[in-house]
């Protein structure tokens, strides 16, 4: 893709007259996009009932979830091409550099990225796309300097969740075989906690070429066939 020339744009325009001046449109500024958090009800149980499935060693068998979770949607920008510094005209900033997209005060596209390089230092750099056709026709720096471009982007959405007071979820998962016996391991997780807040071990007796039924926690599994790698299994009831 070719590359437009850029241009200084200041943001008085002088027009030529013998005491007339004439001040140019203002600079376009950014706004952010809200981004309201959705309540979702987490309830949830996995696997389906009935239905063969396999996992491999250190994978979940089945999960239970309980509670709700706060989610957030926003959108992001990512540039499709470099911007090239430039002395005394713009600065630059890397292809594939990303940030949240916002609005313009017309309602156009618009991203502020604060690391753009300058000279030595790094400022903040505000590009718009007006006509929102995907190309960043305008850059603004350092409080009152502009610049021309025809920069591509892409935006993408990205999902986060924020689990709320009440949020639990308990797994089983597969941790292989060893010494005749099937080993798993129950969790408990609370919140948004990444390390579990219960942990336990245990095993059931493996029999080869027999379907085995076991209960535990109020869930009750069908192990088919479990080897060193993986497990093959139904659930017939979910945790409690």
């Amino acid at each position: 893709m070719s590359r437009m020339k850029k241009s200084f744009l200041p943001v008085i325009c002088w027009v030529a007259s013998s005491v007339i001046m004439s001040a140019c449109s203002s600079l376009p500024v950014y706004q952010n996009l809200s981004s309201d958090a959705v309540v979702v009800n987490a309830k949830k149980n996995s696997p389906e009932l009935a239905q063969e499935f396999m996992v491999d060693i250190g994978d979940n068998l089945l999960t239970k979830v309980s509670g709700s979770y706060l989610e957030y949607k926003t959108q992001s920008v990512s540039l499709l091409t470099k911007i090239k510094f430039i002395y005394d005209e713009q600065p630059g900033l890397g292809k594939g550099k990303t940030t949240l997209l916002g609005m313009s005060t017309t309602g156009g596209n618009a991203a502020c990225f604060n690391d753009a390089e300058y000279g030595d230092s790094l400022v903040k750099f505000c590009l718009f796309d007006e006509d929102k056709d995907g190309y960043f026709e305008r850059g603004t720096f350092t409080g009152d300097e502009s610049a021309s471009l025809n920069i591509p982007y892409n935006i993408f959405s990205d999902n986060s969740k924020k689990p709320e007071k009440g949020y639990f979820r308990k797994t089983l998962s597969y941790k292989g075989l060893s010494n005749g016996k099937i080993n798993f391991n129950y969790s408990e997780y609370s919140g948004n906690m990444v390390k579990a807040t219960f942990s336990q071990e245990f095993s059931i007796e493996n029999k080869p070429g027999a379907h085995i039924l076991f209960n535990f926690k109020g869930a009750e599994i069908k192990i088919k066939q479990a080897t060193l790698l993986n497990v093959s299994y139904e659930v017939m009831q979910h945790f409690n």
